[in-house]
């Protein structure tokens, strides 16, 4: 599956992308050190209505700096998968590719 965000908005913690059917995806930096080789840059939270943001996967760097992974458990099989985010327009669009539900 692949979805595109448009950017709605942004404040200094975080950057709102919104997708045709109004779901809203929301990016926040990651801001604190790990001690892991690899950390992520970014948090993928999607927004939920009148509740709280709900946490999906860290976002980590790959080779292409516009391209981005993460991965989530699939909640009937258990099974990790994998997903890539792609910054498309100077971050103005984000294009989620590999979640089919979440």
């Amino acid at each position: 599956m692949k979805k595109i965000y448009r950017k709605c908005g942004a404040n200094q913690t975080a950057s709102v992308y919104q997708a045709e059917d109004k779901e809203k995806m929301i990016l926040v930096p990651v801001n604190r050190q790990y001690n892991q080789l690899k950390k992520p840059i970014f948090y993928l939270k999607r927004g939920v209505e009148k509740s709280k943001p709900e946490y999906l996967t860290g976002l980590f760097a790959t080779k292409n700096p516009k391209e981005y992974s993460g991965d989530f458990k699939d909640s009937i099989t258990g099974m990790k998968v994998m997903l890539k985010v792609v910054f498309e327009d100077g971050g103005e669009y984000i294009t989620i590719e590999g979640a089919s539900k979440w």
